[in-house]
C-alpha cells in the first residue's frame, strides 16, 4: 500500500490490480458495453478482485468504489470512466500484452496494520476511488 499525494486529496492511498483476464459485458441490447476486469491486488495477497468499468462522465467526487467482503477473500470494484479513457483501455484490452498489465487505483486512506494489506482481506470495508492508471506492456 503505497501513500498518494495529489491536489484532490492528502489522504489518497494506492492498489496495485494485475489484470488476469477480461471480459466485455452487455447485460441487455440497450444497455451500453461494460468492462469486467478480473485482477489480484499486489498489496491484499491472496484477494481476488473483480473490477466492473462503465463508460459515464463522473465530474465531482469519487469515480468508484471498492469493496472487501467479510467471508470470502473478494473485492469487487466499480468504475466510471470518461468515453475517450473507456475506449483506451477497452482497446489495450484486445491485444495479450508480453507480461500482465497492471492497474492503479487511487483509494481514499484506510488504517494499516502491521500486516499491512491483511486488514484488508475479510474487512467489509468500501474505499472510495479517486483516480486510475495502467501499466500495459507492449513488448
Amino acid at each position: 500500500m503505497h501513500k498518494i499525494v495529489s491536489n484532490i486529496n492528502s489522504n489518497e492511498f494506492s492498489l496495485h490490480l494485475t489484470i488476469q483476464s477480461s471480459d466485455i459485458i452487455k447485460t441487455t441490447l440497450g444497455a451500453p458495453s461494460q468492462l469486467s476486469i478480473s485482477c489480484d491486488i499486489s498489496e491484499v495477497p491472496s484477494v481476488h478482485c473483480k473490477l466492473i468499468i462503465a463508460k459515464k462522465n463522473q465530474d465531482l467526487g469519487s469515480i468508484g468504489t471498492i469493496k472487501f467482503e467479510r467471508v470470502r477473500p473478494i473485492a469487487s470494484a466499480t468504475l466510471n470512466l470518461p468515453d475517450i479513457c473507456f475506449e483506451e483501455l477497452k482497446h489495450l484490452l484486445f491485444s495479450s500484452p508480453p507480461r500482465p498489465a497492471s492497474l492503479f487505483i487511487k483509494t481514499s486512506q484506510y488504517q494499516e496494520n502491521n500486516n499491512e494489506g491483511s486488514s484488508m482481506k475479510n474487512s467489509g470495508k468500501v474505499l472510495e476511488i479517486y483516480d486510475l492508471s495502467w501499466r500495459y506492456p507492449v513488448l
